[in-house]
């Protein structure tokens, strides 16, 4: 391309970026909040719905169910890990790309053994 082509296409590529860019800003003031219940009748509302259970649940309520209790032992968990290495299983789930194939070749031996 000739210089001035290649100078005539920045230019109008400039004139264009330019012109999106020119775009008016607005900014709207953010409104004072008015409200139409004092705090004595929120709280009130809000000590009813808990009362009558339908008060919506919080992240504080989530974190009040019960917690985590393990199937298995730290043993079991033990134990089989050993058994893990012991056959090397987890030497080729560790191995890098390895995982699929590995899952796939125990699938495969677990349906013809079956």
């Amino acid at each position: 391309m000739k210089t001035t082509t290649v100078f005539a296409a920045i230019a109008v590529t400039l004139a264009a970026s330019a012109s999106a860019m020119a775009q008016e800003v607005t900014y709207e003031h953010p409104q004072p909040a008015t409200s139409q219940k004092t705090r004595a009748e929120v709280v009130a509302e809000v000590r009813q719905a808990a009362a009558n259970g339908t008060l919506r649940m919080s992240e504080r309520e989530f974190s009040r169910e019960a917690p985590f209790t393990a199937q298995r032992t730290r043993a079991d968990v033990r134990a089989e890990t050993l058994l893990a290495i012991a056959s090397g299983e987890l030497q080729a789930l560790n191995r890098e790309g390895s995982l699929h194939r590995h899952v796939v070749r125990a699938t495969v031996t677990q349906t013809v053994t079956a």
